[in-house]
């Protein structure tokens, strides 16, 4: 049996396997057939906002869409609602803590935070993923911006073939404060929503395509 053949049979098993597990709390809350993506949300026990898992495949190699998701200057340009996107430390290849500022609609304030993001990948079905945390010990508070201090996520990228891959983007926030109820299902469907419809084509850029990443294997 070939190693292809071997490698898309353990990443089929994976997918299955992750499926069965989440299908009993998370409820589909968009589905768009022409684009290919799909928004879950589930509800969080003691918080207003519920956590979105959002589905997408993405015309890539791993490291082209992993570059992406690296490359935080870029993210204004791509992800939804980001304001402000910037590296502050590497403590490693592979990871990274960065400052992203959320834009909301007057009067509510925009909100920020500082997030410790790790890469690693499985060496079998090749599936990659960023996991990122709240790290606030690393910059003071903004004047103007409230501070988010409870947000869990993740990037995960599973190859489907060479040039294809599936991203699944779920999280988590404590919006710490109130937020109106518009704004909030805005977050958790419309948010990751566009951010992946976003990223179908910002991924088609030549830097992305072309692509190397360190300790990343492609399919």
């Amino acid at each position: 049996m070939s190693s292809i053949i071997i490698k898309s049979l353990l990443i089929g098993a994976f997918a299955c396997s992750s499926l069965v597990a989440q299908a009993a709390d998370w409820e589909l809350a968009k589905d768009d057939t022409k684009n290919g993506i799909q928004v879950f949300t589930r509800v969080i026990e003691g918080s207003p906002l519920k956590e979105f898992r959002g589905v997408a495949k993405v015309p890539a190699s791993i490291s082209g869409a992993m570059a992406l998701v690296n490359n935080h200057a870029a993210g204004p340009e791509w992800i939804q609602d980001c304001k402000e996107l910037k590296t502050l430390e590497r403590p490693s290849a592979t990871e990274s803590i960065f400052y992203m500022v959320t834009a909301a609609p007057w009067p509510v304030k925009d909100r920020d935070s500082i997030i410790h993001s790790t890469m690693t990948q499985d060496p079998e079905t090749l599936v990659a993923r960023y996991d990122m945390v709240i790290k606030n010990d690393v910059m003071e508070p903004q004047k103007k911006r409230v501070r988010i201090t409870e947000m869990h996520g993740s990037w995960v990228f599973t190859p489907v073939d060479a040039n294809t891959t599936e991203i699944t983007y779920q999280a988590h926030a404590d919006p710490a404060g109130s937020l109106p109820n518009w704004l909030i299902n805005s977050l958790v469907v419309d948010m990751p929503y566009n951010t992946l419809k976003n990223m179908q084509t910002k991924v088609l850029e030549e830097q992305y395509q072309n692509a190397v990443m360190d300790n990343v294997v492609n399919f």
